[in-house]
């Protein structure tokens, strides 16, 4: 189904309720009748021209409160692109409702601008609500994970991104292609995927009353992939994104004393300052990166001599800092700004840094500044603000994780902006701040709602990514009590920490059998620490750098791993046990051997026997195949029964490693003759004597 573009056209039908007033004619009325409503707006008892203005307030002000799907968000007029008709002929209004019936037209009452689409406008504030979220869910991860002491939790929770792509993923967008050094434009992908039509259908129906709030769902279907090519809005924002990469800034450097320099920011560095917005389309300026490179020219080029002064801190401890005695220094936020017009100007330039006279700093017993400073004692987590001399901020705080590598860097600094209400990113994540104060690049002072203590050692192991976090109420104190170049005084700390145990994942050992197939340990550290294996026998088992082991031949082996230390945990080991039994043999096959072998008898005959053996020794069973002709009992004697044939066979059972086996013969018993009856015997005759 393809995305359908709504554009917000509000047609006010007045419906007209009995106001108990008879008709005049074609009298002209000046006001609306008392009480009367315009989308919500109370015009009772206006003038045309005062009802214009009353709507054209309340569109200014207009605010829908919007929920869809699991994220809830506040659009405004701006966001909408709602604006009043200036075509809207209020006077025709005013004399319908006082005649209390429909005029013959109906009344545009409100317009949006043809380049924009409401649809577009909703799915883009649901990605920043879900953006937001995400980054809150990310920050109480983090948050729950530091309370549990849980690394693997801390890992987790710093690599939560959110991908606009589980929104609208049919939708093409722009990114920086750095082997080509520009932006250019990706397709969407097609399939089933939400679709948000239906949703701004009702969200503009609400809009026509000027509903305070509305509850949306978007729908599933399958969404044909814009192809980047053929979208305008993808080509536009291109060629804007594009722009801001011809753009050259030369910045000159003519200190009074000294030599000149020249500084080029071009394509190649402005590609880093470059952000694409949640809608895929819209690039902005990474403003917190920009003053980390405009704070490093200023000092690159500052030619102001320097001594050291003495600082006395909150906690009483006296420190050395750099204290300025003459030349000249570069204004750093002059600088970003001159850099930052231009390229948001898309327009090349060729800047002038300002270079001021260095005051000398007091030189008492101890450097001041003033009365106006900002303390952060890294040791104790601690922030302290100074003016005038008093102490008006005192908060615990939360620095730079010194076990990630994002410790902040200790050093005298100066404020050079005070933002409020933006986002901060980083590699990795995006998180809202009411209150930003930055003095060293993209380091600085703000509130942190996703932590619910700060103070101690959460540092060590939870810290932030360099900046200062300070409860709500804390930073907005400071906030309102610092100003710009004041400066911030950064000590203490430290600058590693002592590794934790580490701790192993992974079987401890394996009982297996010679011709098993390779396998792997699966050994696993915190911190993603990396591992080495070795086998004390390889004669049993081989073991490479991956863990994978390979049987070699039966016995006993230990598998020794190690691990290296990381920032967090110390250097490790685990042994592992690997049994290899021997492989079973086949079981053999006895012969059975019957003595007499076959054997022909005749009935009556005697029993006999059958003089069997197993070649293993087994004991042997005997079994008749018609124990009406023969019989064999348990000891293999054959009883004869009866003529006929039967087979006799001798069993030898299974026992350790062998099988069974049988062996037969075949006998073969003959009626007992029968007596053959005997003939009379005739006499011989006597011979004759003579």
């Amino acid at each position: 189904m393809k995305k359908k573009s709504i554009k917000l056209l509000v047609v006010l039908a007045c419906v007209l309720m009995a106001l108990g007033m008879a008709g005049c004619g074609k009298k002209a009325y000046k006001t609306f009748p008392e009480k009367y409503k315009l989308a919500s707006v109370d015009v009772g008892g206006m003038t045309a021209d005062e009802a214009k203005k009353a709507i054209k307030t309340a569109v200014g002000k207009y605010k829908i409160s919007v929920k869809l799907d699991d994220a809830s968000f506040d659009m405004t007029a701006k966001d909408l692109g709602l604006k009043y008709n200036d075509k809207a002929d209020l006077q025709e209004l005013i004399n319908a409702a006082n005649k209390d019936k429909k005029p013959e037209k109906q009344v545009k009452l409100f317009k949006m601008d043809k380049s924009d689409e409401l649809e577009t406008a909703l799915v883009d504030s649901y990605i920043t609500a879900k953006t937001q979220s995400q980054s809150d869910a990310t920050a109480q991860s983090d948050t729950d994970a530091e309370a549990n002491d849980d690394e693997q939790k801390k890992a987790e929770a710093d690599t939560q991104t959110f991908d606009i792509r589980s929104i609208v993923p049919y939708r093409a967008t722009i990114a920086y292609n750095a082997e080509a050094g520009q932006f250019e434009g990706v397709d969407g992908v097609s399939g089933d995927a939400p679709v948000y039509d239906n949703a701004a259908t009702n969200l503009t129906s609400a809009v026509k009353e000027l509903k305070d709030k509305v509850e949306l769902t978007s729908a599933t279907g399958y969404v044909d992939g814009e192809k980047a090519a053929d979208s305008e809005l993808v080509k536009k924002a291109l060629k804007e994104a594009n722009a801001y990469l011809d753009v050259t800034v030369t910045c000159n450097f003519t200190p009074a004393t000294g030599e000149a320099a020249t500084e080029a920011v071009g394509k190649d560095q402005i590609a880093q300052w470059l952000i694409v917005g949640n809608d895929g389309l819209s690039v902005s300026l990474d403003g917190e990166n920009m003053a980390t490179y405009c704070t490093e020219l200023a000092k690159k080029h500052d030619v102001s001599k320097k001594k050291t002064g003495q600082f006395k801190t909150t906690g009483g401890s006296i420190i050395n800092v750099p204290v300025t005695s003459s030349g000249q220094t570069v204004d750093g936020n002059k600088l970003y700004e001159a850099i930052a017009e231009a390229i948001n100007n898309k327009k090349s330039a060729t800047v002038e840094a300002v270079y001021s006279e260095a005051k000398e700093e007091e030189t008492g017993e101890y450097v001041t500044y003033g009365g106006n400073y900002c303390e952060v004692d890294l040791t104790n987590q601690m922030v302290y603000v100074y003016k005038n001399g008093e102490l008006v901020v005192s908060s615990q705080c939360v620095t730079g994780c010194i076990s990630k590598g994002h410790g902040t860097p200790t050093g005298v600094y100066s404020i050079f902006s005070r933002d409020k209400d933006r986002y901060l990113r980083g590699d990795g994540y995006k998180s809202w701040v009411n209150f930003f104060i930055p003095f060293n690049g993209g380091i600085g002072f703000h509130d942190a709602s996703w932590r619910s203590t700060f103070g101690g050692n959460i540092y060590m192991y939870s810290g932030s990514h360099g900046c200062i976090n300070m409860p709500y109420s804390a930073a907005k104190k400071l906030y309102e009590n610092v100003t710009l170049d004041e400066k911030v005084i950064v000590y203490g700390g430290v600058d590693k920490v002592a590794g934790k145990a580490q701790s192993f994942g992974g079987a401890g050992s394996y009982n297996v059998t010679e011709g098993d197939g390779a396998f792997n340990l699966g050994v696993t550290a915190e911190d993603n620490a990396k591992l080495t294996y070795s086998s004390d026998n390889e004669g049993v088992v081989r073991v490479d750098e991956n863990g994978n082991v390979t049987i070699v031949g039966v016995g006993t082996a230990t598998i020794t791993v190690k691990s290296e230390a990381t920032t967090s945990y110390k250097a490790g080991s685990k042994t592992i046990t690997i049994t290899v039994n021997a492989k079973p043999q086949p079981n053999q096959t006895p012969s059975v051997t019957i003595g007499c072998g076959n054997k022909t008898v005749t009935e009556g005959d005697a029993p006999f026997s059958l003089g069997a053996s197993a070649s293993n020794g087994a004991g042997l069973s005997y079994k008749s195949s018609d124990p009406l002709i023969a019989s064999v009992d348990a000891a293999g004697n054959v009883t004869i029964h009866r003529a006929g044939s039967v087979q006799i066979t001798a069993i030898a059972g299974e026992m350790a490693g062998w099988n069974s086996a049988s062996s037969s013969i075949t006998v073969t018993v003959n009626p007992k003759p029968q007596p053959q009856p005997v003939a009379p015997t005739e006499p011989s005759e006597q011979p004759q004597q003579n």
